[in-house]
């Protein structure tokens, strides 16, 4: 799938798509879930090349209560992020800029 058709598939602007690919701009959920959908896969397979570490780390959070799942969820969230973030320098303000 091009990018054209992803952003076509997911109503998430080309550019935008692009600036996520190069760790441009922090993702939020809402555009997350579109591309995910458009890709017939759940958002949280977009963070990982290996679906077996992820299954196993999603099976934890079945014994966990939802505030506290809610709560590993985001720090995934936060790690992954970072992790995009140490190959970007951010602007004046600590935040990458976003583009689209």
């Amino acid at each position: 799938m091009t990018q054209e058709e992803l952003a076509e598939a997911s109503g998430v602007s080309r550019g935008y798509l692009s600036c996520i690919e190069r760790a441009r701009v922090d993702v939020t959920m809402i555009p997350l879930r579109r591309i995910a959908a458009a890709l017939d896969v759940l958002p949280m397979f977009m963070f990982t090349g290996a679906d077996d570490d992820l299954s196993r780390e999603l099976d934890k959070l079945r014994y966990l209560s939802a505030r506290e799942a809610g709560r590993v969820l985001k720090e995934w969230v936060r790690k992954i992020q970072r992790s995009f973030r140490e190959d970007q320098p951010p602007n004046s303000r600590g935040v990458l800029r976003r583009s689209e």
